[in-house]
């Protein structure tokens, strides 16, 4: 890999193009960071996406010991309760295998799972092939927080929803309330903060009640950052101490994250992804080509099979005609010795006479030969001179050959 292109994709991504987005080089370090719509994205090598907002849940579930074969279908039960859509509409990942706590069944396992849905995963990976940036990986934006009992983390990319993590293994994720001056990067007025304030706060008090007892702080990871006024504001609401963090420590961790594309997801990159992402329409133009070539050579074949059996019907017609009662052998030899033999009868020369050929020489050359031998139908002349053509002969159906002045003819076999 030398060059890696992440990004953060909303929930409304790609109805609303923008997101940001971080380059690396091969050693990890960052080479170049924006917002930007794709036809402004740089080039890269591989592609990762940071699925934001909603678009996955991080649960945590029990399973009873079993086999791999059967986990999935345990898993799916295990889930049925805490989902609002079918199970066969997720595509679910496992992040963690531990031992579960104790409780009735000692060899229990606690799973902590991803789960997203199969048709919007479907949709980010056609729309990143669409654009010829084929995902290499995709990851959940919870797994890109780090938090501990002791320390959350907060974070927001596009100003339009927050991710929380807690010490818990809770993962949150809540729409902010939008900007009504200067859009998500612009300039924003008081009225607009205290109304994101207010929405976080709301939050992290539910997140707080949940967890029962509060961490030492809160690590706010926002891009752009929030206001210190607002930093200051919820640490009074909350009581705990907030943290400004950079949004390089989400992406850093986007690295390690477990992938979403596996099963039916796994992408298809690597040696020669990029070559086929570039021939592809090319390499299938040129394979209906082929195929429509094959079609008509197909056609062809059996245009000349019909005519074949049609020729064939016409001469055993002729054959029956010409000698009835008479089995068809060798069709045509058979017919050539009945027309000899007709124009035997009627005191006609036929192709293998001695007259017939000598003839044939005279109309062709214009001259008579000096001389000649004539010895199991075959006809030696010698002409006064070299004949200029033997084409013509060969047109009545004799084989020639010629060695200067002399001729020798047979008959065409």
């Amino acid at each position: 890999m030398k060059s890696r292109l992440t990004l953060l994709v909303p929930e409304h991504w790609p109805q609303t193009p923008e997101c940001e987005w971080q380059l690396s080089d091969r050693d990890g370090r960052t080479a170049q960071r924006g917002r930007s719509a794709p036809r402004h994205w740089p080039r890269a090598d591989e592609h990762v996406a940071i699925l934001d907002g909603a678009q996955t849940s991080l649960l945590t579930i029990t399973v009873p010991p079993s086999k791999r074969k059967d986990r999935p279908a345990l898993i799916a039960y295990a889930l049925e309760a805490r989902l609002a859509r079918e199970v066969d509409q997720e595509h679910v990942t496992i992040v963690a295998d531990t031992a579960a706590s104790a409780g009735a069944n000692p060899d229990a396992r606690q799973l902590a799972v991803l789960v997203a849905g199969t048709a919007r995963l479907r949709q980010v990976c056609a729309q990143f092939d669409t654009l010829q940036r084929p995902l290499h990986r995709a990851v959940s934006i919870f797994e890109c927080l780090a938090a501990s009992p002791e320390c959350w983390q907060l974070a927001s990319g596009d100003g339009r929803s927050a991710a929380l993590r807690t010490g818990t293994g809770s993962a949150i994720a809540f729409d902010l309330p939008q900007r009504n001056d200067g859009g998500d990067t612009g300039g924003h007025g008081q009225a607009d903060d205290d109304g994101r304030v207010e929405a976080i706060a709301a939050m992290l008090d539910f997140a707080l009640r949940d967890a029962g007892s509060p961490p030492q702080r809160i690590e706010l990871a926002f891009t752009p950052a929030l206001p210190a006024e607002c930093c200051d504001t919820l640490a009074h609401r909350t009581g705990v101490a907030l943290q400004p963090l950079g949004f390089d420590a989400v992406w850093a961790r986007s690295a390690q994250a477990h992938t979403l594309l596996h099963g039916g997801f796994a992408p298809k990159v690597g040696v020669g992804a990029s070559l086929w992402t570039t021939l592809r329409w090319p390499a299938l133009a040129a394979g209906t080509a082929l195929a429509l070539a094959g079609i008509a050579m197909a056609a062809g074949v059996l245009a000349d099979r019909g005519e074949a059996a049609r020729l064939a019907q016409r001469q055993d017609r002729v054959f029956a005609d010409a000698l009835p009662g008479t089995p068809a052998i060798a069709p045509a030899l058979q017919l050539q010795r009945a027309l000899r033999d007709a124009r035997h009868a009627q005191g006609e020369l036929a192709e293998d006479d001695m007259l017939s050929m000598l003839g044939a020489v005279v109309a062709v050359t214009g001259s008579v030969p000096e001389a000649f031998t004539y010895r199991e139908q075959r006809l030696i002349a010698d002409l006064p001179a070299a004949p200029a053509s033997t084409a013509a002969i060969a047109r009545h159906g004799l084989a020639v050959e010629a060695d200067g002045k002399r001729l020798s003819l047979s008959p065409s076999p």
